[in-house]
């Protein structure tokens, strides 16, 4: 090909090849930054609604570490009853708002008789709050503080958080926001 022979219009045609190339690259990473952007909005939004209700799990679940260790302390054995009854009706509403964040992992015959939301096995997370929830339940046969459900209640606190802590991911949950801000 010979480009000294060419005149004024095919060199404007090759330029306004060039640049159509040149943007068409330019528009394919920008749209691929956009895109990647976006998963990472998407997943740090998902990311804070899992962080907002574990926020109410873990107040919920210290108010009732609390109601045990001072229960015929702080107030009256009598009391503990209406306590009780209040924490049970909060963690178990607890529980089946977290069935949308860890929905149940499915299984061919573990609970296909129940409503979708409740088939298979619940996710750790979720198991840990259900065992929690059990505690409180069962917790103060004896009159007096109950410091051995509270302990229990502890652990199956510390392991919720951990489930949810690897969930979350707040180094990488770090990671992501200084990325996006940059």
């Amino acid at each position: 090909m010979q480009f000294i022979g060419l005149g004024l219009e095919q060199w404007l045609g090759i330029a306004s090849a060039v640049v159509a190339v040149s943007s068409f690259v330019l528009n394919l990473r920008l749209v691929r930054r956009q895109e990647k952007r976006n998963a990472a909005n998407f997943k740090m939004a998902h990311d804070s609604d899992i962080i907002r209700w574990s926020d109410e799990v873990i107040s919920v679940l210290a108010e009732a570490d609390e109601m045990l260790r001072e229960r015929g302390v702080s107030y009256g054995d009598a009391e503990f009853a209406a306590r009780r009854s209040a924490s049970r009706a909060h963690v178990s509403a607890l529980i089946d708002r977290g069935r949308l964040f860890f929905p149940n992992r499915t299984d061919t015959q573990h609970g296909v008789e129940k409503e979708a939301g409740f088939q298979g096995y619940r996710q750790p997370a979720l198991e840990e709050l259900f065992q929690a929830y059990r505690v409180i339940d069962t917790a103060a046969t004896t009159p007096g503080p109950d410091k051995i459900s509270a302990d229990a209640l502890m652990k199956h606190r510390r392991k919720f958080i951990a489930e949810v802590f690897q969930t979350v991911d707040p180094v990488r949950r770090g990671a992501t926001l200084q990325e996006l801000a940059a």
